[in-house]
């Protein structure tokens, strides 16, 4: 199965940090700029059935089927979970239903964790299409009022994220940055593409002097370990019982 674990054989807390997509340099990529002091494992979708990029409501369809189908028979070896999908991903809601550990989705940690900082808290994603999608997920979690400074795309599709000089990525988010901060008064900014990690501090460097910008991957990461030394467990009364 396509697992990185932690090789320190001491019993810990363990997080998997979930990639549900099948591009392993996504991985990668996560795996290099997150750390705890906990065990991290790290898990890819599998390629024969997930696809090599979320870019849409059928996308996430198929990459939840995939990943619940390998995961499932391994819940209880972790004692929480992240899902690096920058969406209301549906296979947050499935591990819910199949484990007690806490399951953290990087959308919505994002967000709680920028109002908490700012007032008007705002989405730079990549390709005009996830300006819609990402709309609806907001609303679907509830958390409409947090996006006080909406969503920009910066234009940025995936191919142009592998295949661009990273000087012109970042010059592209930057111009998009500056319609959250000039036109929509964001005072919080979060990176909505996981394909984008890493671009964080360029973003902020352009920015004014106490704009906050946030990595997803991270505050979800976080959130999950708070929940966990919290002794917090996913509610089995409601939507998420057990059937």
């Amino acid at each position: 199965m396509p697992f990185i674990l932690s090789a320190d054989a001491a019993r810990r807390p363990r997080v998997l940090v979930i990639n549900p997509n099948a591009t392993e340099a996504f991985t990668e990529g996560i795996r290099g700029s997150v750390s705890a002091d906990v065990e991290l494992d790290f898990y890819t979708a599998p390629a024969a059935h997930a696809p090599a990029s979320i870019e849409g409501m059928t996308d996430e369809i198929h990459s939840a089927s995939a990943c619940i189908c390998e995961l499932r028979a391994h819940v209880d070896k972790w004692d929480g979970f992240v899902v690096a999908c920058f969406a209301d991903h549906p296979l947050v809601h499935a591990l819910r239903e199949l484990s007690n550990a806490p399951v953290v989705g990087i959308l919505e940690a994002a967000l709680l964790m920028g109002a908490s900082l700012g007032t008007r808290v705002g989405i730079l994603t990549t390709s005009p299409r996830w300006e819609p999608l990402l709309e609806r997920d907001v609303a679907s979690l509830g958390l409409s009022k947090l996006n006080a400074a909406g969503i920009v795309s910066s234009g940025l599709g995936r191919l142009d994220l592998e295949e661009l000089p990273r000087a012109s990525v970042i010059k592209v988010l930057c111009t998009a940055a500056d319609v959250l901060q000039d036109r929509r008064r964001a005072d919080v900014i979060i990176i909505g593409c996981v394909g984008l990690q890493g671009l964080e501090e360029a973003v902020g460097e352009v920015c004014q002097p106490g704009m906050v910008v946030l990595e997803p991957v991270r505050c979800g990461l976080e959130l999950c370990l708070g929940l966990m030394r919290m002794g917090a467990r996913t509610s089995k009364l409601g939507m998420y019982e057990l059937a």
